[in-house]
């Protein structure tokens, strides 16, 4: 599987990133900026996109929205501090696959992945 992982955060970037690709064999690209998610997206194909939502340029809620303006149907996961119900409700109705608040279990998130894994054709 290709992931896109959208995180101002290094670490979190580094940990997913190394989760994936080590101990679970994806491929994992990461950016830090919705802009950089929405090059990638327009560049590449992703079998699922991982995004936070307090980005430095705007928010995962705007990066959902503005994925599937593009007509692109890659499952979106959410990970965020800042989950309160009228964010819930306005990201889920754009599709958004899954919502994890921070602090998460890497383990969850790969749970949450492999679950996308046989939706995805090869």
């Amino acid at each position: 599987m290709k992931i896109l992982v959208v995180d101002d955060e290094e670490l979190i970037c580094w940990s997913l990133k190394r989760t994936f690709e080590k101990h679970a064999g994806h491929s994992v690209c990461c950016v830090y900026t919705g802009n950089d998610a929405i090059k990638k997206i327009m560049e590449n194909q992703y079998d699922v996109v991982i995004t936070d939502l307090k980005l430095p340029d705007f928010n995962g809620a705007e990066l959902v929205r503005k994925i599937k303006e593009l007509g692109i149907d890659t499952p979106v996961i959410v990970i965020s501090s800042y989950l309160s119900e009228n964010i819930l409700e306005d990201i889920m109705k754009h599709g958004v696959f899954r919502c994890v608040n921070k602090p998460f279990q890497i383990e969850d998130i790969l749970k949450d992945v492999e679950h996308i894994a046989p939706a995805v054709k090869p």
